[in-house]
């Protein structure tokens, strides 16, 4: 491992595992190329992976590590940068604190892909009502200016 990266290996339960490969179909989809959970993990880990997380009820995120347990049986092995692996920490930290409890860095993961994965949906439900999701959200992305009345 050289000083610019870390090397991390989890023990996942399958739905953790689960979560990662629709993560990873949902990112692959979006940027329209094959990704690994490495690219993932670094795009999700920015210096703002706290406060993105900070942004969900602390009830919900203790609902997602009760019914998406971490631990498990299948071995996950990755290799990511450094400032990645600090904002990992970070992140655990702050979430730790606000949860009342010790988190892992996979805890963490755990919680990010949640958050992606919700962010998703939520976007792609903004979408189907003609709402616009990026740079703006909450605007009507095409005005018809046809009125339609509901029944």
């Amino acid at each position: 491992m050289s000083g610019d990266s870390r090397d991390y290996s989890f023990d996942v339960s399958e739905y953790l595992f689960r979560l990662t490969t629709e993560s990873l179909r949902l990112l692959s989809n979006e940027t329209q190329s094959f990704q690994s959970l490495t690219s993932l993990v670094e795009k999700l880990a920015g210096p703002s992976a706290a406060e993105a997380l900070a942004q969900h009820d602390v009830e919900t995120l203790r609902q997602h590590l009760s019914k998406i347990p971490t631990e498990g049986p299948i071995r996950i092995n990755m290799q990511i940068a450094k400032t990645s692996a600090d904002n990992l920490i970070e992140a655990k930290r702050r979430l730790g604190e606000e949860l009342g409890s010790d988190l892992t860095v996979a805890d963490a993961i755990s919680m990010l892909l949640f958050d992606y994965v919700v962010e998703k949906s939520a976007s792609k439900l903004l979408t189907q009502m003609g709402i616009e999701t990026s740079n703006g959200a909450g605007k009507r992305a095409v005005d018809t200016g046809k009125v339609v009345p509901l029944k």
